[in-house]
């Protein structure tokens, strides 16, 4: 009887066990990802599925579709399933997706060495390799399709966007499944070959077959946990509309509309209460895109809640990377990937979802759209100013009778470009969407700015010191509150371009530099502080701009403490040597390495954080990669962005003021120590910017903003009006 009871209990383990195991291996969970490709939300919510879903639940954002070195359809499903930005191959008929036969499974299996699965991609060495040979990133093809495999779980695909060309020969677009495939090009099943019919009522000849995608998704939802769906004919419909007039174009997006409706009913039908549906464009329409509209829809059904997506890649509400699409889908079974670094979407419920998601893509569309032209007309204002003052400086004696009034006008105009940086801030606070009434408002606080330093503050040097002070007291409490005014300011990042989200950016982080110098040099100028409040202020704005949830910018930990340590030693009158140098270089890095611990602890998942867990994994190898990608975005954009100009305006006029009036600079270094040590700190930092920030161009500009301005209203002072400083000594 005993052995019998240690039998039964021995098979009872090992039952439980083997039930264990097959729960690891098995989900009950379902992830349904449909792509619309070429749709936008006001599209979406056409379809009458979906806007009755979205009454009622659903949460929805905007997601930036950047690859790696480009933006283009193929690359931004490819960066949804890596988990990072990737290249494919630029031969768009080489991404040849195909459902396995014996003959095409033998030529995967003798290009790739890995046995074939029911759908691959039989060119895939071509994305593989332009990926390794091209990457800036260092991110790996497939990364989601595999982590789900190495878990066991199935992935399946049905549908694609393909057309015929003119010659009737058809081209193949199976983009959504570089999101689906693992690192060798795989996908477990479907039916990317055998899913449309003809139909010369629809664009091009061909229409998806909905009756047989319904089957195929009934019954890939029953044998997988991942599946992939493309509907195809709103990408055909796109790629078509040039054909079509108005009333045909919206005839047919009706009809196309009607028989997605169709599918949806069926699809929400079958899915079970923990099943997660997410309906997404991979990439905005051809006109969406011309119109700096770029951010395509998605919306994730889980549950009943309704709201907003944001992620800790974006930490904006409503904002998304493409990068987190297949993180997020990991994250639904528990599973995560170290290669990936993309972030798990955070829901954030929201009543009024989708009033709110275009209200602020509205806002969002609209500064894209005008700020080149902004940006551009400021620093040419700015740069021309400059060279008007040292041209008229160095002929001042050819001007007679209005001399006084020329100069005093030169003055004032260059003097707005210290107010500039502050009206943009400031300007976010109206929350204006619309292009005309956010130029309005940006000018109208500039108008006001001036007029209150022009009444109050007479005094230039004081004039600019306060509007400097200002900058980076509202820098340091946005960063304090959540960078609100970083993220909808003009000057500042963008999310549609996406190369950051939150933070403090590069544009501004030049400010922080130029300006706290600028600002505590003119206060102890006129002894308004005591020295030790230097090393205070200068600690404080430092933590607000690098610490990893305000301003999380790891270029400006760098040149910030540089910046600001050379300030401190040079007005406490220590002797700069090599020693004081090595403290510098030192003290840089033992910052980071602090902000980058507490970034690492605190889970908050910003650049540093990020960067330095991909040195560990990688080693220095990642280092000297990221190291070179700034420098090559630091050559493109010389080549390319207007910001360089202000850095050649500048490098001119300070060769001309030493040379011309003979020992102006020594006379200005005399007569402002404490200011011209400032100015020496600001220099440090924005070389120091130069080469450790991958828009190293802009920082450096904005931040000699607030040493090329002072020094020239101050040569202009001294030359032409005789002004002397708190230095002066007579005779």
């Amino acid at each position: 009887m005993k052995k019998k009871i240690v039998s039964l209990l021995a098979i009872l383990l090992i039952v439980l066990a083997s039930a264990t195991e097959f729960g690891f291996a098995q989900s009950s969970k379902k992830v349904i990802f449909i792509s619309m490709d070429k749709t936008n939300l006001l599209n979406m919510q056409k379809i009458s599925v979906v806007n009755k879903k979205l009454d009622t639940s659903g949460y929805v954002a905007h997601m930036n579709i950047r690859g790696d070195k480009g933006t283009t359809d193929s690359r931004s499903y490819a960066s949804m399933g890596a988990g990072g930005r990737v290249n494919v191959t630029r031969d768009d008929d080489v991404i040849n997706f195909r459902d396995a036969t014996p003959e095409n499974s033998m030529l995967f299996k003798s290009a790739t060495g890995k046995k074939a699965k029911g759908v691959n991609y039989v060119g895939v060495n071509k994305s593989i390799n332009e990926n390794m040979d091209n990457s800036e990133y260092g991110s790996t093809l497939g990364v989601m399709g595999q982590t789900l495999s190495d878990n066991k779980l199935k992935t399946a695909v049905i549908g694609n966007s393909d057309i015929y060309d003119n010659d009737g020969k058809l081209i193949l677009n199976r983009n959504l499944c570089l999101t689906a495939m693992d690192e060798s090009g795989r996908i477990d099943m479907g039916n990317v070959d055998n899913i449309n019919k003809k139909d010369a009522t629809m664009p091009f000849g061909i229409s998806t077959d909905y009756k047989k995608l319904i089957k195929e998704t009934q019954k890939y939802y029953k044998e997988s946990d991942v599946l992939f769906v493309d509907l195809g004919d709103t990408y055909r419909l796109d790629m078509y509309k040039k054909n079509l007039n108005e009333t045909t174009l919206e005839n047919q997006r009706d009809r196309i509309n009607d028989r997605i409706n169709t599918y949806l009913k069926e699809v929400f039908k079958m899915v079970g209460k923990d099943d997660v549906v997410y309906i997404t464009s991979g990439f905005p329409s051809e006109i969406d895109y011309k119109n700096k509209r770029r951010l395509s829809p998605i919306i994730k059904f889980k549950g009943d809640g309704k709201g907003v997506i944001t992620s800790a890649t974006t930490r904006q509400e409503g904002i998304l990377a493409n990068l987190d699409v297949g993180v997020d889908i990991l994250n639904e079974f528990g599973l995560k990937n170290e290669k990936m670094v993309g972030r798990p979407y955070k829901l954030v419920e929201r009543a009024d979802n989708i009033e709110y998601i275009m209200g602020e893509y509205e806002k969002q569309v609209s500064i894209s759209t005008i700020r080149g032209t902004i940006i551009n007309t400021f620093v040419i204002v700015v740069s021309v100013s400059w060279i008007l003052a040292m041209i008229a400086i160095l002929f001042r004696n050819c001007f007679h009778k209005y001399k006084e009034k020329i100069f005093k006008l030169l003055k004032e105009l260059i003097k707005l470009g210290i107010i500039m940086p502050l009206s943009f801030m400031l300007a976010t606070v109206m929350n204006c969407k619309q292009p005309m009434t956010i130029l309005i408002t940006i000018f109208a606080v500039a108008a006001l700015l001036y007029v209150f330093g022009a009444i109050f503050i007479k005094d230039d040097i004081k004039n600019m010191g306060f509007f400097a002070g200002i900058t980076i007291l509202i820098i340091t409490v946005d960063s304090m509150f959540g960078t609100y005014m970083m993220k909808n300011n003009i000057m500042s990042y963008d999310a549609i371009v996406g190369a950051r989200y939150y933070g403090v950016g590069n544009e501004y982080e030049g400010v922080t530099i130029g300006s706290a110098l600028f600002a505590l040099a003119v206060l102890l100028n006129f002894k308004k502080v005591p020295k030790w409040s230097v090393v205070l202020v200068s600690f404080i704005i430092l933590i607000t701009s690098a610490y990893p949830s305000m301003g999380a910018n790891v270029g400006g930990a760098i040149s910030e403490s540089i910046a600001y340590l050379l300030f401190i030693l040079l007005i406490y009158d220590v002797k700069i040597d090599f020693k004081k140098i090595l403290l510098l270089g030192f003290t840089a890095v033992a910052v980071v390495a602090v902000f980058a611990f507490l970034d690492i602890r605190s889970g908050s998942s910003s650049h540093l954080g990020a960067f330095v867990i991909k040195i560990f994994e990688n080693g220095p190898s990642e280092v000297i990669m990221t190291f070179a990608r700034k420098i090559s975005m630091n050559v493109k954009i010389a080549k390319t962005s207007v910001w360089v100009n202000i850095l050649l305006a500048g490098v001119a006029i300070l060769a001309v003021l030493m040379f011309r009036p003979s020992k102006h600079f020594l006379a200005l270094t005399k007569e402002y120590p404490i200011i011209f040590k400032g100015f020496i700190a600001s220099i440090v930092g924005c070389i120091i910017s130069l080469l450790v920030n991958d828009s190293g161009i802009v920082a450096a500009a904005t931040s000699s903003i607030y040493v090329l301005i002072p020094i020239v209203v101050i040569s202009i002072n001294m030359i032409i009006f005789k002004q002397t400083g708190p230095g002066h000594i007579e005779g």
